[in-house]
């Protein structure tokens, strides 16, 4: 068993763990081979972590010699798990980091008929911040929050819930066409992420993330709020992938799978692959698709991402 000094990471735990992540819906079995593949081992090296992860009843055979699938003990793992994912008390943590690495107020919003209607609120450090509260309603298709929310609906709860009449105008800057919030909502699916850039109150921009269940639904969003003099064109990247980064850990607590289809990859707090030699070495793991966090121009011609 080998251990990164510096860091204290148990490499073969590492390796183990992985293979119980490359399982998924559409792949519930997988051979020996591949496991191998996956991770950059020898088949005998894989072989005898398969057959441990089997003793201890995390695997077990499936049929011809050489291929898995995941036991029971898992299942019953994973309600336990879901008996204590209240998204509140899973977001608080990384709410509360992601605002003492910013600066701005933080906030965590869920979605009722079209407002995004905030539950949690952690205030910034910065002198000049937003102030808000709970239970505040903002209208979902102009605050950053909302859009996040809005953008995991199916296209047939998106039509019951904005049927086509013009959206109400906070800003001149709010979108008001539920077709061009519509192919918006696209743009927030590819980047991972969602902009408001004064479409609900003049000089206040936000960014905020989705975050997932463990059936891959869209159940809540964070974000941070700040005035337009911090929250523009130039810091949008970093402060989207910060945002990004909190809401997959807490996607993570509440079970989300790996990956969301129609999603730019969410899981951005995945654990350190271990190299052939067991030794973690940063790389990402295998299958994870490259994050993408540069600010686009969505679909309206006159305006920048998030606008």
């Amino acid at each position: 068993m080998t251990v990164e000094a510096g860091r204290g990471l148990i490499g073969s735990l590492l390796h183990g763990l992985e293979i119980l992540d490359m399982f998924e819906r559409d792949r519930p079995e997988i051979g020996i081979g591949e496991m191998a593949q996956q991770l950059g081992l020898h088949r005998s090296t894989t072989s005898r972590l398969a057959a441990t992860l089997a003793v201890a009843g995390y695997l077990e055979p499936a049929g011809e010699p050489g291929r898995y699938r995941l036991s029971g003990r898992l299942a019953a793992l994973g309600e336990l798990a879901a008996a204590g994912g209240d998204v509140r008390r899973s977001a608080l943590p990384s709410l509360q980091a992601l605002v003492r690495e910013l600066g701005e107020t933080g906030h965590l919003g869920v979605l009722e008929g079209t407002e995004a209607v905030t539950v949690e609120v952690v205030d910034g450090w910065q002198t000049v911040r937003m102030h808000s509260r709970v239970g505040k309603r903002s209208p979902a298709h102009c605050s950053s929050m909302g859009k996040a929310l809005l953008a995991g609906l199916s296209p047939a709860d998106f039509a019951a819930r904005y049927p086509g009449h013009p959206l109400e105008a906070r800003t001149d800057r709010t979108i008001t066409d539920p077709d061009v919030l519509r192919a918006h909502l696209a743009g927030v699916r590819r980047l991972g992420y969602a902009v408001d850039q004064e479409e609900l109150e003049p000089h206040l921009c936000c960014v905020a993330g989705p975050v997932f269940d463990r059936t891959g639904a869209v159940v809540a969003s964070i974000s941070v709020s700040g005035p337009d003099s911090r929250i523009g064109e130039a810091t949008i990247p970093a402060i989207a992938a910060a945002v990004r980064a909190a809401a997959a850990q807490i996607s993570a607590r509440l079970g989300a799978p790996r990956d969301i289809p129609d999603w730019s990859s969410h899981d951005l707090g995945s654990l350190p692959r271990p190299g052939p030699d067991g030794q973690p070495d940063g790389r990402p793991r295998a299958g994870r698709r490259p994050r993408t966090d540069r600010v686009e121009p969505d679909a309206r011609p006159d305006a920048a991402a998030g606008r």
